[in-house]
């Protein structure tokens, strides 16, 4: 593993949403992640696998079904993520 990744980690702002959506279902949201620094697909498969929920990959999100904001951040602080340096932000209607 290259080390520019692990540094790359350790500086990387993240945002984790927590959003409402079509009837009341809630879904997390993490942004920030740069795609041709991360693989977004990897990262999501081991969120996924953690949480035991569904989830995918759109765009520069990883979007993962239900409400994880308690595990979430000790999950990306544990991948090497800095804990300090992610966001959590609700946006319910």
């Amino acid at each position: 593993m290259c080390i520019c990744t692990e540094v790359a980690k350790t500086e990387t702002r993240l945002k984790v949403f927590l959003e409402k959506r079509k009837w009341g279902k809630i879904y997390t949201l993490v942004s920030g992640l740069d795609a041709k620094e991360f693989n977004l697909k990897e990262i999501a498969v081991k969120l996924k696998s953690k949480l035991a929920c569904g989830g995918t990959v759109k765009g520069e999100n990883i979007e993962l079904q239900g409400n994880h904001e308690y595990r979430i951040i000790d999950l990306l602080g544990n991948m090497g993520f800095d804990p300090d340096s992610i966001d959590l932000i609700k946006k319910f209607k």
